[in-house]
């Protein structure tokens, strides 16, 4: 791509355009002109654009040279993705393995029933001394002495 450091064709385009869109206007609000001719002046507003970016666009060379200098990115690009440190797999995270119980023999159908009222007794008394009537789990609140 040449490098056009002049911006005299970009700031008379602007100039030219504007005063197309302002004269359109005026001419439409006047009566001079109907509505299609105004368009038609709005469109050769924003047809000077068009012709300065088509100027400007690359030419079948210059393109090739940008797809190449793409390619040749993309190619870097993989490559530095591939050389990057991938992140460790954490299989374990140091909780160290439930030793394993020691295998207790059958019980009988009593001894289990036994075994389960004395757990359910177990399990019902609190550790906490509560207040009489409290139905929370709210420890007794001793007054300071």
């Amino acid at each position: 791509m040449s490098n056009n450091t002049n911006p005299l064709p970009e700031i008379s385009a602007l100039v030219l355009a504007a005063l197309l869109v302002i004269g359109g206007v005026a001419l439409l609000y006047v009566g001079k002109i109907d509505f299609v001719a105004a368009t038609l002046m709005f469109g050769s507003a924003l047809a000077l654009f068009g012709g300065n970016l088509a100027l400007k666009a690359p030419s079948p060379a210059q393109q090739g040279q940008i797809n190449a200098q793409q390619q040749q990115l993309t190619q870097v690009v993989s490559q530095m993705q591939a050389m990057q440190a991938q992140p460790p797999v954490v299989i374990h995270n140091n909780i160290p393995a439930p030793a394993e119980a020691p295998a207790q023999p059958a019980l009988t159908v009593q001894e289990a029933l036994a075994s389960k009222s004395q757990t359910t007794n177990q399990q019902f008394q609190s550790p906490i001394p509560m207040q009489p009537g409290n139905t929370y789990p709210y420890p007794v609140v001793q007054a300071p002495q």
